[in-house]
């Protein structure tokens, strides 16, 4: 293997080919990254056998290889030269490499590139378009909501389901629920519901300009997610999702309508004497006001008053304040409404005006 490259233009696909590699184990085959060059077209490949980067970029090839090399070390390589044209070498199982002045060289072991597991990508008739902002905004509504909790393996990611009239993102993780139906312009196939990984959630969000679509192909075990020249892939989490609609209330008496900024700045005011294993605020609701508060015995108190809109009875409830920061913090409204029955149901909080997305949220106990 030889042939030259910018340095930029190739630390962008190492760097995203990386994220694929299986990090934790870099001396094995998986912490590899894979490269395949023909003629003038270098092929990129990386994956952990859960997920997976397949790319292609235009390079000056001048002789034909393919060799595998340790991950980690190969982008630190790339990241620490300078920019400019690099050469790259394929010599006596290693890879050499240099600047277009020599004054910086390295040599890299490569590995046995038999042994790089066999990738195959879904013929181009089986993936469909859809916006990137519309991909990335529901990511973004629901991604905070999936659950940490490893024993709680369904709910490691977001339900992706098609409907009659929209595309729904879901995510919980027992204690709070986050929902989003878009309505596409482009044609979407038929689908059964599947559940995406948040890892990768997390790496089509990175991937994500917000302009131009993603085309994707959804198979029995696996979602593709295709990007100009580069193939991104997940396999699916296969037990089976929580049913969420009966979670998301349907009638709602006690609606409190507050400036979103307003309450985003009292909870994170409050929240500087909470305690952080339970990280429960109060706030108290009456007409036309709403009290935001926390009191700790060890350090003091914090409260702060906001107006709002509200005609319900008193009453009081605890949150756990990240629960409330995380969906406000992605809504694009100047308001936030919250809606409620009681302290001991769901609460359901959402932008105002309305929008496609919505967050359901258990209370605390108040004592």
């Amino acid at each position: 293997m030889k042939f030259v490259c910018d340095q930029e233009k190739l630390l962008k696909e190492i760097s995203n080919a990386n994220d694929f590699t299986a990090q934790r184990n870099n001396l094995t085959v998986l912490g590899g990254i894979y490269l395949n060059l023909e003629g003038n077209n270098l092929t990129i490949k990386s994956t952990d056998q859960k997920m997976g980067y397949v790319s292609r970029i235009e390079v000056s090839g001048e002789e034909d290889g393919t060799v595998t090399v340790m991950g980690t070390k190969f982008l630190d390589i790339i990241k620490n030269l300078p920019s400019g044209v690099i050469s790259f070498i394929e010599d006596d199982k290693v890879l050499k490499i240099r600047t277009e002045d020599s004054r910086v060289n390295f040599k890299i072991i490569i590995s046995d590139s038999s042994a790089f597991p066999s990738i195959t990508i879904p013929s181009t008739e089986q993936f469909f378009s859809i916006a990137q902002k519309d991909l990335t905004d529901m990511i973004n509504q629901v991604s905070f909501a999936v659950s940490d909790d490893e024993s709680k393996y369904a709910m490691n990611g977001a339900l992706f389901e098609k409907n009659e009239s929209s595309v729904n993102m879901v995510a919980t993780d027992g204690r709070r629920l986050s929902f989003i139906g878009r309505k596409i312009e482009s044609f979407i196939p038929d689908f059964s519901p599947i559940t995406i990984p948040s890892r990768f959630l997390s790496i089509i969000r990175k991937n994500s300009i917000n302009e131009g679509s993603f085309d994707v192909c959804i198979t029995d075990s696996s979602i593709f997610i295709k990007n100009g020249e580069s193939v991104l892939f997940s396999n699916l989490i296969k037990n089976e999702f929580p049913s969420y609609r009966r979670v998301i209330p349907q009638s709602l008496s006690k609606n409190c309508i507050v400036n979103r900024k307003d309450f985003e700045e009292a909870i994170k005011r409050v929240s500087i004497f909470v305690e952080n294993k339970f990280k429960k605020i109060i706030l108290d609701f009456k007409e036309n006001t709403l009290t935001v508060y926390t009191q700790n015995d060890n350090l003091g108190e914090g409260t702060q008053v906001l107006e709002c809109s509200y005609n319900g009875e008193p009453i009081v409830c605890a949150m756990n304040y990240m629960y409330l920061l995380d969906p406000i913090k992605v809504m694009e409204t100047e308001s936030v409404n919250i809606s409620f029955n009681d302290v001991s149901k769901p609460f359901v909080v959402k932008p105002e005006p309305e929008r496609d997305y919505l967050h359901v949220i258990m209370p605390m106990n108040l004592n």
